[in-house]
């Protein structure tokens, strides 16, 4: 029985000292200087329509507001606040909504079902500068909007990105 206990007690601290050493390890690599990933400089705004009503250049600004918080989340894209330092520009053109159907047999709709467009304008910088007009859709809010539109956009960069290395 105590050669039991012996071997129960070693194999507990073998994999006490295993588990330090991972968590070690697994700090030592965080702790250490991560390797910078390229960014892509992205600017976005929405230019004034002369003569629009305010409620459109209102929801264009909301709009940007989306738009920025939807390509924070993206990797490998950091968001600027001048058009200067920016490798791309993403102008936002509008946003619309457009009814979707009412409740199902005759019943009241709980929840929005029309779906919410934002339409975009994205230019690349030089060299070779090129321009898209993109479009997120989303079911029920702006923000599902946003991140669609977003993840447009950062598709499109990336065919770029490959472009010019290949």
């Amino acid at each position: 029985m105590p050669l039991t206990a012996v071997l129960i007690a070693a194999l507990a601290c073998s994999f006490v000292s295993f588990a330090s050493f991972v968590s070690f390890t697994s700090f030592v690599s965080f702790d250490s200087s991560p390797q910078k990933k390229p960014s892509v400089t992205v600017y976005v705004f929405a230019a004034d329509v002369p003569g629009a009503p305010k409620e459109e250049n209102a929801a264009r600004e909301e709009a940007v507001s989306d738009m920025r918080d939807a390509l924070r989340k993206k990797a490998g894209l950091e968001i600027v606040d001048s058009r200067s330092g920016a490798d791309v520009l993403v102008e936002v053109l509008g946003r619309e909504e457009r009814e979707g159907s009412e409740g199902g047999f005759g019943g009241a709709a709980l929840t929005k079902m029309g779906q919410m467009i934002i339409r975009l304008h994205v230019t690349s910088g030089p060299p070779g500068n090129e321009e898209i007009e993109l479009k997120g859709i989303g079911q029920g809010t702006w923000g599902r909007a946003a991140k669609d539109a977003a993840d447009r956009v950062l598709k499109w960069i990336a065919r770029l990105e490959t472009k010019k290395k290949g």
